[in-house]
């Protein structure tokens, strides 16, 4: 039977790095990779020699394998598309064609695109052309670049560092369409654990992701939390796959 909740990954990571407690929480939910085609062999882009990388099919195939360990470790597997990453192709990918691709479902969490990377955003509005409710998480490391909103944290705000505005602006193309009701969840330290293990399973990926020397994705200021919005467009939340706390 097809699961009923499906979860968007736009790239080989970010389920694992932004939604693992969605993951980890029960086994009725299909994990959908977006852009996980296997470009033609020749010289890695940019992104794939910061990871080390020196050919391009190599260097998919490695990730493609590397995703299969970590989402193991939670005992999932995912549906790998054939669209390809944009550093692997010249032009822009269509939402319309990532929604005819997806599985049936009657719900779908998709990235938020905080930090507005193209291939999220794409991923972002092709579920929300589907009609489906959708909940979006806030992806790392893009969305703690100025770290969590206080109110994730609990911590006491801090004047001279707002992150909710630059939330707010990579938002507001969702927000000038629907409310969006947050939804913060805090791990506990097992799941923290077990989340940074899985993380480190992406070993091409993660030392880059981590940000070298800062270790922002180890960080219990970062790796301790999770957000996802649930969009509502008639002043009632919709149903939360996974409701956070």
């Amino acid at each position: 039977m097809t699961p009923s909740v499906v979860l968007l990954s736009p790239h080989l990571d970010d389920a694992v790095f932004s939604a693992w407690t969605v993951l980890a929480a029960g086994p009725e939910l299909s994990v959908v990779n977006v852009c996980s085609g296997i470009p033609a062999a020749g010289p890695a882009p940019r992104w794939d020699r910061v990871t080390g990388g020196t050919d391009a099919a190599e260097q998919a195939r490695a990730r493609l394998a590397e995703d299969r360990e970590a989402l193991a470790l939670v005992g999932r597997e995912a549906l790998n598309l054939d669209f390809l990453d944009l550093q692997y192709r010249d032009g822009p990918l269509p939402p319309d064609a990532i929604a005819r691709a997806l599985p049936a479902a009657s719900e779908l969490i998709a990235p938020a695109a905080i930090g507005a990377h193209p291939d999220h955003v794409a991923v972002r509005e092709a579920a929300l052309r589907t009609g489906l409710p959708v909940t979006l998480y806030a992806e790392l490391p893009y969305a703690a670049r100025f770290g969590w909103p206080h109110w994730v944290t609990g911590r006491d705000p801090d004047p001279h560092l707002v992150p909710d505005a630059d939330w707010d602006h990579w938002l507001a193309p969702v927000r000038a369409r629907a409310e969006l009701v947050p939804r913060v969840q805090r791990l506990s330290e097992p799941q923290v654990a077990a989340k940074v293990a899985a993380m480190e399973a992406y070993r091409s990926q993660f030392p880059a992701a981590n940000g070298g020397p800062l270790g922002v994705l180890r960080n219990p200021e970062i790796v301790g939390f999770e957000v996802s919005f649930e969009l509502s467009t008639d002043g009632r939340p919709a149903r939360s796959a996974r409701p956070m706390e």
